[in-house]
């Protein structure tokens, strides 16, 4: 087994307890990674992603095995990369990874190393022993409780899920969210068809199902921006549930002007304005950073028919019934994404679904006002809870009179059997998707 060197797992103890305080990991990771090679970044960054994955488990496996009161948070942190490397990383050596380990508690836990070294070897003589592995936690009785401690998720989202879905179901969406994912492609109109992306690019790839536009890699290696066809603005980065996005505006007729009322980076407007180059995209958005991003990342997919608006949409309504296209992609919990985002699944709450549900609502009643009569507004959340999605688009209807819900029949014909409560609820189990929820709205005439 090569050498291994203790800058990755310092690098990802570093982002971890970053992380632990509020910052998003690939932002930390950008700034680890200044000091790191391209290989070393990747094993960082996949450290980061798996402990996260799996940090209830990890934490209650190293509990299980150590005196209550002997781990300090960064004890605690070194102990949960350690045991993800033995139990999640198949190409690691094990005594190798024992060493690093050890290596890296000497450098930021200093006099806890040997603590460390017996609860590692001990996990690997329970093994060579015979023993299950990875090792079960002990079982509590309480089906909702154990399903969280097993698969590492809270208990009141783990609870919630089981209400809707049945424990069954529950689990099979659980193990899919813990499952890594390679970025989903959207192919640019405007440099080409799919067909033409997915012949230039040096891996294996498949169509979407639901979106026309898409591709999912089997595998990657590299970032995306590394990859044949970026530079050239052949393709984007977008799951393919928010690719569907093309599909529920369809065809608009030229001269149409939409407006994206959150466009944030701006992945949903720049996919409009690829596919309608006779219209007008204006995206709306409180942080100019992002828009300045988004403007930059017109200019790489030739999208020349977009211009951006940096205003909150609640206090700087748009202009009245200016739009006969307006898309709400409001700010939501984005637990349908925790298989990208696995620091989700640990900063939320369920007051947080309460209060982002009231948050979308009042962004859809000043989205409303834009919307010109005849015209449409879409709805859509990255998330699949029922506070956020269906009960959010009911509400909506019942506060606004003069708007409508689009009948089945409105709905492009390829999704028309995936509607219910009122809208479409996309599955990572069930699709294949990121958790998404859309719903669409006709203002009268």
């Amino acid at each position: 087994m090569r050498e291994l060197t203790a800058e990755p797992r310092l690098a990802a103890f570093r982002a971890l307890k970053e992380v632990a305080g509020g910052r998003r990991p690939e932002e930390s990771l950008v700034a680890q990674g200044l000091l790191l090679s391209p290989r070393d970044l990747g094993l960082a960054t996949a450290l980061v992603y798996e402990t996260l994955r799996h940090r209830g488990y990890l934490d209650g496996l190293m509990k299980s095995r150590l005196a209550a009161g002997r781990a300090g948070p960064d004890l605690a942190l070194v102990l949960e990369l350690g045991l993800a490397q033995l139990l999640f990383f198949d190409r690691l050596g094990d005594h190798a990874v024992v060493s690093e380990t050890v290596a890296l508690a000497k450098a930021v836990t200093p006099g806890r190393q040997g603590l460390v070294n017996a609860i590692l070897r001990g996990l690997l003589r329970e093994r060579e022993a015979g023993a299950a592995w990875p090792p079960a936690l002990p079982l509590t009785g309480d089906p909702a409780r154990d399903l969280a401690r097993r698969h590492s998720y809270q208990e009141w989202y783990v609870r919630r899920l089981m209400q809707r879905l049945g424990p069954e179901e529950t689990e099979e969406l659980l193990l899919a969210g813990n499952k890594a994912t390679p970025p989903t492609l959207r192919v640019n109109p405007r440099r080409g068809s799919r067909e033409e992306l997915q012949a230039r690019l040096p891996f294996e790839t498949r169509p979407t199902a639901l979106s026309p536009w898409g591709l999912a890699p089997a595998s990657f290696d590299r970032r995306p921006e590394d990859w044949p066809g970026f530079e050239e603005g052949r393709f984007a980065v977008q799951d393919e549930a928010s690719q569907l996005v093309g599909l529920l505006a369809g065809p608009l007729p030229p001269g149409s002007r939409v407006l994206d009322g959150c466009s944030g980076l701006g992945g949903k407007s720049l996919h409009l304005a690829a596919l309608n180059p006779g219209s007008l995209i204006t995206a709306q958005d409180k942080n100019a950073a992002r828009l300045e991003l988004l403007t930059r990342e017109a200019a790489r997919l030739g999208c020349d028919n977009i211009q951006t608006r940096a205003s909150d949409l609640l206090a700087a309504p748009p202009p009245p019934g200016a739009f006969d296209l307006v898309l709400v992609d409001a700010p939501c919990s984005g637990l349908g994404v925790i298989r990208r985002r696995p620091d989700l699944k640990w900063n939320k709450t369920e007051d947080d679904l309460r209060r982002l549900a009231e948050l979308q609502g009042k962004l859809l009643s000043a989205a409303a006002g834009a919307v010109k009569p005849g015209g449409r507004l879409i709805y859509g959340v990255c998330s699949f809870s029922r506070a956020e999605g269906p009960a959010t688009a009911a509400r909506f209807l019942a506060e606004q009179p003069g708007f409508q819900a689009e009948p089945p029949s409105a709905w492009p014909v390829s999704l028309g059997g995936l509607l219910s409560e009122g809208g479409l609820t996309l599955w990572p189990h069930r699709q294949g998707t990121d958790g998404f929820f859309w719903a669409l709205f006709k203002r009268s005439e």
